[in-house]
């Protein structure tokens, strides 16, 4: 039997190879740690896990305060591409990092599912 952390890396290769724009995914405890990743070599884990925390705590606050409700996705975009939070449960957030040719509805479907697949896990 797989353990806990295989069984989360699965899942994240699965969306990782579900679309070849979608470069890297990692899900991270509200905490900002990183509980299992597939990032390319040349991005830091630590700092993608940090920056995801502090996303979160904005994100978290944005809807909390002017839309009474909880987060449950927010993405940044940039010039090369996109970085999408999707809430898993009350403790962790997928992180998936894209390219900027990304089709977001494409990207969304996937994190939807993959999340549905996590649930249980985590």
């Amino acid at each position: 039997m797989s353990t806990r952390t295989e069984q989360i890396q699965e899942v994240l290769r699965g969306l990782r190879t579900a679309s070849p724009d979608i470069v890297g995914a990692a899900v991270v405890s509200i905490d900002g740690f990183v509980v299992a990743s597939v990032l390319p070599a040349e991005i830091d884990e630590e700092l993608v896990s940090g920056m995801a925390a502090a996303m979160l705590g904005v994100g978290e606050r944005i809807s909390a305060e002017l839309m009474g409700s909880s987060m449950e996705q927010t993405y940044v975009r940039s010039e090369k591409g996109y970085v999408v939070l999707n809430a898993v449960g009350r403790e962790s957030v997928l992180v998936v990092l894209t390219t900027k040719e990304a089709k977001l509805g494409l990207v969304f479907i996937e994190l939807k599912r993959r999340c549905a697949e996590l649930v249980p896990i985590l």
